[in-house]
């Protein structure tokens, strides 16, 4: 998955950069739905949507819930 190894290194230079500032708790849960986001795509989605994504889950966790009903 390309999209995944340019997700894991964006995580990684963010986690370099001493200006960056974030509390553990917030980066933990942000790459964490990151990482479920990126293992369940199967269409392998360009990294800055799974970003997008994963940070409008974060913010609207009840959309995470709703069900499409056809």
């Amino acid at each position: 998955m390309a999209s995944a190894n340019q997700i894991k290194s964006l995580i990684e230079k963010v986690d370099k950069n001493p200006e960056y500032k974030i509390n553990e708790q917030e980066a933990k849960g942000f790459l964490s739905e990151i990482k479920r986001i990126t293992q369940e795509d199967t269409i392998d989605m360009p990294p800055l949507v799974v970003i997008i994504m994963a940070y409008i889950n974060m913010i609207f966790p009840e959309l995470d819930e709703v069900k499409v009903h056809n």
